[in-house]
């Protein structure tokens, strides 16, 4: 059985504006240079997510990252409801599904969050696995990625790897998956995700699941 790795902010949910306007109201607060735009996000950001945090001015020296990273998950999680699902998902994860494929969410938040949201969403069914990590920090998934493929039944070689940001085909790599699709409607720029040399499509519905 073919399996399908879904990252999921970025690539499932689309959240991006309402990261940004977040991003731009905490910077305002701490008199910060604020007002980025879509685009300039979309090239800032990177993993880890502190050094993003240190490019747009932060120095944590008032305050640690985790205290500003709690800050930001209250906010998002206030503004959550404006989210939708990211253009392309549904089409995608029901062609995944009628082609007998696993479909498994591997995520950056935490656990019982991403599940939560899921059941929100109404999108908690169409998936086998739904994993998070252990924290609320957006660290690194690689570790759970690789604790993921030690216990499961699944070769890297029948495996897709969708994802929007450098870090997710890092975290493919880990693994050893070669086919990882990104995908530059998310949290990294188009221009950023080529740069990798890896696939990269405009949107969902560009990605060809063979």
């Amino acid at each position: 059985m073919n399996t399908v790795i879904w990252d999921y902010n970025g690539t499932i949910i689309d959240d991006v504006r309402i990261s940004v306007a977040i991003e731009n109201q905490m910077l305002e607060e701490r008199h910060l240079k604020a007002g980025y735009t879509l685009e300039q996000y979309r090239s800032l950001f990177c993993y880890p997510i502190i050094d993003y945090y240190y490019k747009i001015g932060y120095t944590f020296t008032t305050e640690t990252y985790e205290e500003m990273a709690e800050e930001f998950n209250h906010l998002y999680d206030q503004k959550f409801d404006e989210c939708g699902l990211c253009d392309g998902f549904i089409e995608k994860i029901k062609e995944s599904i009628s082609r007998g494929c696993r479909n498994v969410i591997l995520s950056a938040c935490e656990h019982n969050l991403l599940n939560q949201q899921c059941r929100q969403l109404g999108i908690d069914g169409y998936f086998d696995e739904i994993l998070g990590i252990d924290n609320s920090w957006a660290g690194s998934k690689v570790q759970m990625a690789k604790d993921w493929m030690n216990h499961a039944d699944v070769d890297p070689a029948e495996c897709i790897y969708l994802g929007d940001t450098t870090h997710d085909l890092e975290t493919a790599n880990a693994i050893g998956i070669q086919h990882c699709i990104l995908i530059g409607q998310g949290h990294q720029s188009y221009e950023t995700l080529k740069e990798t040399g890896a696939e990269v499509r405009h949107t969902l519905k560009e990605v060809e699941l063979i």
